[in-house]
């Protein structure tokens, strides 16, 4: 599935944000009680792994850049 490294490198995150605002879609969407917590789940998990690589999800429609680097990088461990 993918190549183990120490470090998640840049592309696989982005890839991750652009399934993240994927997600978003479906807030409008009719889903039974236990695929939206399934869902929720799914979205958070992927959003750790993005803010854990010091990053943040771009949703300026604007940008061509998924990801913004978190200014706050160095206060968190």
């Amino acid at each position: 599935m993918s190549n183990l490294t120490d470090k998640t490198e840049y592309r696989a995150l982005s890839i991750i944000a652009r399934i993240i605002k994927e997600f978003e879609k479906m807030h409008y969407l009719d889903m039974s009680k236990n695929d939206d917590w399934d869902t929720c789940s799914a979205r958070n998990l992927l959003q750790g792994i993005v803010e854990s690589n010091g990053y943040k999800i771009n949703y300026d429609q604007n940008s061509k850049k998924p990801l913004l680097k978190n200014q706050d990088d160095g206060l968190r461990k």
